[in-house]
């Protein structure tokens, strides 16, 4: 069995150094590159894409996929940044400065104010793993793939280990 995931395209946040909020929109996309990433997810023979609630990856799907309705699976939206979302890291460190220390110090345990940990989006992850099927591409986000790779992996901490790129397609054994 095979899962595929791919992370949504490039948005202003990931260009601008800040922390996106959910309804982040893409940048535009070069038409050469959509018709690309059509025949990137053709070959892949997935017969379904489900995605993030988040808009940027509703829009990457909308570039990509015309072979039916695309539905949502909550489970796989980004880790959840609370007050950090909208902001680069100093700014909200001006913000909330001491506040965000323990998440600072240790991002497995504890999330900034009103964000979750990485244990704790963890755990969604090894739940999605739970319920992939491997005819569906999922269209999700950089940290969240980072933890479903860490439980493929069965180590949290191996979440600095990963690197992905916009668009990038990784396929889950």
């Amino acid at each position: 069995m095979s899962i595929y995931m791919m992370r949504h395209g490039k948005t202003a946040a990931n260009e601008k150094k800040y922390y996106a909020t959910p309804t982040e929109p893409l940048l535009p996309v070069d038409p050469s590159v959509a018709l690309k990433l059509k025949d990137e997810v053709a070959a892949l023979s997935v017969t379904s894409v489900v995605t993030s609630p988040y808009l940027r990856a509703k829009e990457t799907a909308a570039i990509l996929w015309d072979r039916g309705p695309v539905a949502e699976e909550p489970l796989i939206r980004e880790v959840n940044l609370g007050v950090l979302e909208g902001r680069t890291f100093y700014d909200a460190y001006d913000l909330y400065g001491e506040a965000l220390a323990p998440w600072i110090d240790d991002p497995f345990n504890y999330g900034p104010p009103q964000g979750e940990s990485l244990r704790e989006a963890y755990k969604r992850a090894q739940a999605f793993l739970r319920i992939a099927k491997d005819d569906t591409l999922y269209i999700s986000h950089d940290g969240f793939m980072r933890l479903v790779l860490s439980a493929v992996k069965g180590d949290v901490h191996s979440f600095f280990d990963y690197k992905l790129e916009n668009f990038q397609i990784i396929e889950i054994k």
